[in-house]
């Protein structure tokens, strides 16, 4: 992760004065104990200033509707303190300036409300955006005076700077670092060849000179070929820089893989607005850490239930293996039957004939009961070895169709892609009673392709598998999936057409891919049409069974 720096900032501030001065704070929300949501309008035009200081993911920036979703915000029940203080100082408030204090990470939105008495009172709120440090800091501007800050900093954590309510708001200690635009180049020189020997070239520069990262010096020596510490190459790094921190109009631009951002090097997507850069750079990377999250949440739970399934299977299986045996005591009391007339007196043990094998046969005796009372006890135990025997093939039916439903489950979180995906399976397997009455049922967004004029649909999750069985096929629809492998139901949308050779090998192939057997050298994927598909009742969504199916071998 790239951290936000004071040019950012200031390019920021230039981007968006305009629409912050004489806006008003129409609303406040505070989704987390490090975020906070400012809602501005201002003629006719309202905004959403999304504050972050998570020391990961520390920002601010105008956020769009993509964004705020991809954030995963929700809002308490009950509000924190602090928001409940930014209410009644900020709610119907008029931002009067944004300022920013010289090469400090911090943005001041300075606003006039009123007092109790109905006296204009003018009071700032200090976004402080430094990493580990960050803070939202809200403090008069007459007495200096904080009336509350996200979080408090007592003297245990900081000698230097204390911020709590009641005490006076000071900015953060001078670095003692050089202004790099008033240095000459000789001092710079000096500086470099007297440090170089213990530190890399990055290191030195971010430790003495202001407002340029560790990144800015690596990219400035990538872009400008600089190998070396000789005085042609520290003289075109000291250019470089100077260019950096003069350029007003830098054109920011985002990697591929959402990454890095640079003014320095030229990535391919580019982004006219600095605001558009943060919301979005942002954003994926708070998806990304949710996803991740949410997902070794969901993977423990099913694994666990996975494990507790496989437990209860093997032990079912040796119910049933025992009952196997169970035709042993039949047998037994069936020859205690046989030889009545000659069980006058016995033992705890005899032997006796069975007449259809002509063999002897010892049984284990009661001697307590009589000969007809020992066979009963043997029918007995055979006919609860069986009555076990049945519940447990009946058990062991169920906690099979249990353990496929958690298997597809296991893939299905590995695979979600994104993170509303991966929200869709929690609400599946963890609902929230609560929430589940309150939101409203979104929109299911179901994977489409298309292959020779056939819709393609595949579902990620077992919520999107029922979708697409219950609301988007048809009775003559082809369905398919890989047989007997966690994977997506893969559908094909006919109009009563027949799909050619082709098209059928195709979307096997997605289906391969779209399943645990997708590193396979070979794989069976079955079709049938979606008439001959039936989920049973009282079972986990995402489960079917099927019938006149084909099968398409995958390589």
């Amino acid at each position: 992760m790239i951290n936000i720096d004071s040019k950012i900032l200031e390019i920021f501030i230039k981007e968006n004065r305009d629409f912050l001065q004489g806006a008003r704070v129409q609303k406040i929300q505070q989704p987390t104990r490090r975020e906070i949501i400012l809602h501005l309008r201002k003629n006719s035009e309202s905004r959403k200033l999304y504050i972050n200081i998570n020391p990961r993911f520390s920002h601010l920036c105008f956020m769009n509707r993509e964004n705020e979703i991809r954030r995963n915000l929700t809002q308490p029940q009950h509000p924190p303190m602090f928001c409940m203080l930014l209410r009644k100082h900020m709610e119907g408030a008029k931002i009067l300036d944004v300022q920013k204090p010289q090469n400090e990470r911090i943005v001041e939105l300075l606003f006039e409300n009123y007092n109790e008495v109905g006296d204009v009172i003018e009071e700032c709120l200090a976004i402080e955006i430094m990493g580990k440090h960050s803070n939202i800091v809200l403090y008069n501007t007459d007495t200096n005076i904080i009336l509350g800050c996200a979080h408090n900093i007592g003297a245990e954590k900081s000698k230097e700077r204390e911020l709590a309510g009641g005490l006076p708001y000071i900015y953060p200690p001078k670095q003692n670092k050089k202004n790099l635009l008033t240095t000459r180049f000789s001092t710079f020189e000096k500086i470099i060849e007297k440090e170089i020997q213990d530190k890399p070239l990055k290191n030195i520069v971010n430790e003495k000179f202001l407002a340029i990262a560790q990144i800015t010096v690596e990219e400035i020596c990538k872009r400008d070929n600089i190998v070396s510490e000789n005085k042609e190459d520290i003289q075109k790094l000291y250019i470089g820089l100077h260019e950096y921190l003069e350029n007003e109009n830098p054109v920011y631009s985002l990697s591929d893989d959402k990454n890095t951002y640079s003014s320095i090097l030229s990535y391919p997507k580019k982004y006219e607005k600095v605001n558009e850069l943060i919301d979005d750079y942002y954003a994926y990377h708070i998806e990304i850490q949710n996803m991740i999250s949410l997902s070794s949440e969901l993977k423990v739970f099913v694994q666990k239930e996975i494990t507790r399934l496989k437990n209860s299977l093997k032990n079912q299986s040796q119910q049933i293996e025992k009952a196997k045996k169970a035709d042993i005591y039949r047998l037994k009391a069936d020859i205690i039957m046989a030889n009545l007339y000659i069980l006058k007196h016995f033992g705890t043990k005899v032997v006796l004939k069975d007449y259809t094998s002509d063999s002897d046969v010892e049984i284990d005796m009661d001697e307590t009961l009589s000969a007809v009372e020992n066979a009963n006890r043997y029918y007995k135990l055979y006919n609860k070895a069986k009555r076990a025997a049945d519940i447990a093939k009946t058990l062991s039916l169920e906690t099979s169709n249990e353990l496929i439903y958690y298997q597809e489950l296991f893939y299905s979180i590995e695979n979600a892609g994104c993170y509303q995906n991966l929200i869709e399976i929690k609400q599946e397997v963890l609902p929230d009673v609560q929430q589940t009455k309150k939101a409203k049922e979104k929109q299911i967004n179901i994977l489409k392709t298309e292959i020779n004029g056939f819709a393609v649909y595949i579902g990620k999750n077992n919520k999107q598998n029922d979708y697409i069985y219950s609301k988007l096929s048809s009775p003559d629809d082809l369905w398919f999936h890989v047989l007997n492998t966690p994977g997506s139901h893969i559908l094909i949308k006919t109009d009563k057409k027949t799909p050619d050779s082709d098209t059928l090998l195709r979307v096997a192939q997605l289906a391969k891919q779209y399943s645990s057997a997708k590193n396979s050298s070979k794989t069976s994927v079955v079709y049938t049409m979606r008439k001959y598909i039936k989920r049973p009742l009282n079972t986990k969504s995402g489960f079917v069974v099927f019938k006149n199916e084909q099968e398409i071998v995958v390589e």
